[in-house]
């Protein structure tokens, strides 16, 4: 019988030299360096960090009328000069109003302190001479707190200040009590309880 190696290296010259060679293999880690050895480990679920979720976000309800969105405001014990004399003007002006009412005019006084043509501030607005009856030489007497009209209008006019609430007479900048007509030949915005809002 004869072996692989001969038959081989008879058909291949050098064949057969290559065969009777010890095969060399290169190991793949450098010499004296430990390998590591790598025991498993049985994990549970418990043993896995917990992944963090964020909680669901509540969506933030508005309040569906003018009502529940001047009943819902919350006043700090501290009063800006802003809201304090916005307030005091929607006191005066509209206390008998209804809430619509009030806060158009809240939005005639906010338009006019943006419009150029008037003073720049809320409390310039209201005390500029000739404007507000209840102004007396640049001076309004302040209702107090404890008047709940009063309260109100505070409410009324922070929703305004913030931007809570759509004016209800959009770019309006005079208004009039439906009893007086003054012929101002302005473009009519609305009519609100006894109040006529022109641009």
């Amino acid at each position: 019988m004869l072996c692989a190696s001969t038959l081989v290296a008879t058909g291949t010259p050098g064949l057969a030299f290559m065969l009777d060679k010890p095969l060399l293999v290169t190991p793949l880690t450098p010499k004296n360096v430990p390998v590591p050895t790598v025991v498993p480990t049985e994990t549970t679920f418990e043993a896995l960090a917990p992944i963090d979720t964020p909680a669901p976000v509540a969506p933030v309800e508005r309040p569906v009328s003018l009502s529940d969105a001047v009943a819902t405001q919350t006043l700090s014990d501290e009063v800006s000069e802003d809201l304090r004399c916005l307030a005091t003007a929607v006191y005066y002006e509209a206390k008998g109003e209804p809430l619509a009412g009030q806060l158009g005019v809240a939005h005639v006084i906010l338009n006019r302190s943006k419009s150029g043509r008037f003073p720049r501030t809320v409390c310039g607005v209201v005390t500029q001479p000739g404007q507000f009856s209840f102004v007396r030489g640049g001076q309004m007497a302040s209702p107090g707190v404890a008047n709940r009209a009063y309260r109100t209008a505070l409410a009324v006019a922070q929703l305004a200040l913030d931007r809570q609430w759509e004016s209800p007479v959009a770019s309006a900048m005079y208004f009039h009590a439906t009893r007086v007509s003054p012929n101002w030949g302005r473009q009519r915005v609305a009519t609100i309880g006894r109040h006529v809002f022109y641009r």
